[in-house]
Order: C-alpha cells, then structure tokens, then sequence
C-alpha cells in the first residue's frame, strides 16, 4: 500500500492551523463558512393546502404539487432618502432597534404591498421624523441583507434626494436620535447601519465635496 507523503499532512495541519488563526481573531471579515439561507428555506407546508413543500431552483421557487400555489424568493423592497435641509446638510437617524442597533441609518424603510416607492418614502418620513418631503431625483439602488445573519432578508434598497416641505423633526419609538450631518461630520462607515447606506452615503460626500 502506497504511502502518503509527510508533506500532505503537513499541509493539511497548516491549513487547519490558519483556519483556526482567521477565526480566532475575526480576520474572515465578511466570508460565509455556511451558505446563506433562503427566504423560501423555512416553508415546509403551502399556506394554502398545508400539502408538504419542497423548495425547487435552488430554493428560489415553490410550487405545490397539489394545489398549484406558486411563490418566487425576492429581495424585499425599500425607499430611503437623502434628506437635505437649506444649509446642505444630511439627515441621519440613529436607529433604536435591531438590527444595527444604535447606528446611523438613512430614513426611510419597507415598502407596502402595491405601495410606490415615493409614497413610501413620504410615508417613512412622516412616521420616523414627522416631515413632509418631497423626493425629487434617484440618487442610486443597492441590493444587501437586513442584518449579518445567515438567514437575513434580502433587499432591494431605492434612494431619492429629498427636500422638506413642512414638519418639525421628532423621532419616532423606533428612532433613537435624528441629525443633521455636514458633509464634513458624516459618521464613518462602522457607525453607519447596513452596507448599503455606507456605500449611498460615500458616494454622496464624493459628489458633494
């Protein structure tokens, strides 16, 4: 029988060994050991029929063998804003709930069902900061996670610059705070809640230096 040389296993321990390094002091960043897991994964029984499921594409569709019920994974739609008071300055809102919890968030939020993503926006800013405003143009889409789980939502997040039309700002209970940034004062990006808004919010001060 023939005999593995010294060297595989050498190899083999190095690479557990900085495996075991990486993890030890967080220096995997953002990779996934797992895969990530889909909006369809928890669906067991059609919301229908109840008649058992079993997700098809990779997880992407479902299909009910009994009843036809048919159900597509989606990035869950949002409309933020960039809203701009009359000195130039940012509107951020420190957020009072997970995920990302006491960081630096864009307002703004989920959209309803057969909701326009300007009303929505209208909407969230009411709720979150007891402003009207009007969005004017798109500013820019980013597609991310709603958290760093590995079963996080994904989502479609849509931005408009905004101005404000009337209001006197006051967060809501699922606010912590609202400011009004400088171009200057922005928060960095650990600060800020969601890869999305830092990359927005970067490309912002970028356009506006």
């Amino acid at each position: 029988m023939p005999r593995t040389p010294h060297r595989v296993f050498v190899a083999d321990a190095l690479g557990c060994l900085l495996l075991l390094f990486l993890g030890r002091f967080r220096l995997l960043g953002h990779a996934r050991i797992l895969p990530d897991v889909g909006e369809l994964e928890s669906w067991k029984h059609c919301p229908r029929c109840g008649t058992a499921l079993e997700p098809l594409d990779g997880g992407a569709r479902i299909e009910c063998p009994q009843c036809g019920f048919r159900y597509y994974a989606s990035s869950k739609p949002t409309a933020s804003g960039l809203v701009l008071d009359d000195e130039g300055r940012i509107l951020l809102a420190r957020r009072a709930q997970e995920p990302d919890q006491g960081k630096w968030d864009l307002p703004g939020g989920f959209l309803n069902e057969g909701e326009d993503p300007r009303d929505g926006l209208r909407r969230e800013l009411v709720e979150e900061a007891s402003l009207d405003v009007e969005p004017l143009e798109f500013f820019d889409f980013v597609v991310d996670r709603y958290g760093d789980e590995d079963d996080a939502q994904w989502t479609l997040n849509l931005y408009w610059t905004c101005r404000v039309l009337r209001g006197t700002l006051s967060a809501a209970d699922d606010v912590a705070e609202l400011r009004w940034f400088a171009r200057d004062e922005l928060p960095p990006p650990a600060e800020l809640a969601f890869r999305n808004n830092a990359k927005v919010i970067s490309r912002w001060r970028d356009e506006h230096a």
